[in-house]
């Protein structure tokens, strides 16, 4: 039995015409509505122009969110010099953004799943819109931590909703490819910009001005979405599809956000405080005993189907789906890269994604951008003298890290969405970027503790700050290609079945190589 989903036919702004017609074959006329967009192998293909709308408002919340905690990096002296925030406490400013959007991802993305996932990204537009005007307004220093930690919500509810709507609304197909690749380029085209917008604006006005053009644009997505953004069908039409009669596993919300709430603190405080404080270690502990908890009690919740559970464990059953998501947590975070040459690259990377997903088997895509990662990893890590041209090392170093980026998020993240039903779209989302938060949260102190440690051994040889500064700095990305390393290593052995992911016809299934398509019952 087909479900569909009625979508009203969406105009397209004129720069997307051109696109349009250089990724795909010759399209449907614009006069085509899309009627439904169903789960079986029988879905209508539809087209970039009927899609593109909705795209394009999904990828602006998330390059948005990327940018505004990029931009406030760059802001922070001007906004610790105006508040009178110390440095011992400037950390705070990003890291309570990060504490609450890595710790509730999942329970967000369970809420738009229940819920109703076009509301709840239509309402983080709006509270993004909200405390960015209460940041900008705050008085005092703890008014800026606590909205800063409501952005974060805010990131945490629109995210995953996002990604979800994308999974739900779009049939599997060419265009969904290209539609997820798109995506997955707002974040780091987002980040990039972030230095530019950030720093332009704040050098000749206030910082606050950055934090007013965040809301307004916020603002504008959200309006927007409320006519671009399909409305999904009722509970009622089909019952069995949404999850909704089953509610909210709220211990299992409780025991989660907890944990990873829990783990982020104490691996930012180890970083900082160091790993041999009491404190530290308690709320290490503490932290791996919820997050212990709640995996058996997700897990009972499954077997004996007491209550529909907030993370389908099960799903780790399935060696490639796990390993892909192990790969996820163990991809350090890429080198610095210029912000212009790099976007340059992701959207070289994106549309190219989106052209492969469907002509070449996912681990090839994924092992590339592994690869590529590993070979700017390597350039940043070798000794390069100060004076050396930056088109040597510096370019094909960026380059190739913008490339790895988004080839290995754009891979991983359709695949997981499609791994799972059409009820679980949106906790599908939050799942992929939980663990992407999670290996964040646990790649920085170790490579912030390798990077001091070799530093502080150049100091006490006798060595200028400056060379110990960029030994450390070397020493760090010799962790991260260690990390790439054994990626890689799990690419190579534990996805080699992964398959052509953009040929899949329905969710909830794991895309095989030993086929070309799934079976279409």
């Amino acid at each position: 039995m087909s479900h569909a989903i009625p979508i009203e036919e969406l105009k397209v702004p004129a720069g997307l015409v051109s696109l349009e017609t250089s990724l795909m074959q010759e399209l449907p006329p614009q006069s085509t509505v899309i009627k439904t967009v169903e789960s079986r192998g029988d879905a209508k293909e539809v087209s970039i122009r009927q899609v593109g709308p909705l795209v394009l408002i999904l990828t602006g919340a998330t390059f948005l969110n990327t940018l505004s905690l990029q931009a406030v990096v760059i802001l922070l002296p001007e906004m610790s010099r105006d508040l009178n925030i110390p440095s011992t406490r400037q950390q705070w400013i990003v890291s309570a953004y990060s504490l609450t959007s890595g710790s509730f991802l999942l329970l967000f993305g369970k809420l738009g799943d229940v819920y109703g996932k076009r509301p709840l990204f239509i309402m983080g537009c709006f509270w993004v819109t909200a405390v960015s005007l209460g940041t900008a307004f705050s008085p005092v220093e703890i008014c800026l931590y606590v909205m800063r930690a409501l952005h974060g919500l805010a990131a945490a509810a629109t995210i995953p909703s996002a990604i979800g709507i994308l999974g739900y609304t779009i049939p599997p197909g060419r265009v969904k490819n290209y539609s997820f690749a798109f995506y997955s380029g707002g974040a780091p085209v987002g980040q990039a910009m972030g230095n530019i917008v950030g720093g332009i604006i704040s050098q000749y006005t206030s910082w606050k001005v950055v934090l007013f053009v965040i809301a307004g644009a916020s603002c504008i997505i959200g309006v927007t979405a409320i006519f671009a953004i399909p409305k999904e069908p009722g509970r009622k039409e089909h019952p069995e599809n949404s999850p909704r009669a089953s509610g909210v596993d709220w211990i299992g919300a409780f025991l989660f956000t907890s944990g990873t709430l829990l783990l982020i603190i104490s691996l930012s405080e180890g970083a900082s405080q160091g790993w041999k404080s009491g404190f530290v270690i308690g709320i290490l502990i503490t932290s791996v005993v919820f997050l212990l908890a709640f995996i058996y009690w997700q897990h009972y919740l499954e077997t004996k189907a007491v209550k529909e559970p907030l993370m389908p464990v099960s799903t780790f059953k399935n060696s490639r789906f796990t390993l892909a998501m192990l790969s996820r947590l163990s991809t350090p975070i890429p080198p610095a890269n210029n912000a212009s040459f790099s976007s340059t690259w992701n959207l070289f990377a994106i549309i190219a994604s989106g052209y492969l997903l469907s002509r070449l088997r996912g681990d090839f895509i994924v092992i590339f951008g592994l690869v590529s990662s590993c070979i700017a990893n390597v350039l940043f890590a070798v000794p390069i003298p100060p004076s050396t041209s930056y088109f040597a090392y510096g370019m094909p170093a960026m380059a190739l890290a913008a490339m790895g980026v988004d080839t290995v998020y754009t891979c991983l993240g359709l695949f997981t969405t499609q791994a799972l039903p059409r009820k679980d779209q949106a906790i599908a989302g939050a799942m992929f970027q939980t663990v992407a938060a999670m290996g964040r949260s646990i790649s920085l102190p170790v490579i912030a503790a390798a990077q001091y440690a070799v530093q502080e051994k150049q100091l006490k040889n006798g060595r200028t700050e400056q060379s110990a500064y960029l030994e450390g700095l070397r020493a760090a990305e010799w962790v991260c290609f260690g990390c790439m390393v054994v990626c890689l290593g799990v690419a190579i052995c534990g996805l080699r079945n992964m398959g052509k992911i953009g040929l899949l016809k329905k969710l909830g299934q794991v895309q095989s190589a030993s086929k070309e398509k799934d079976s279409e019952q």
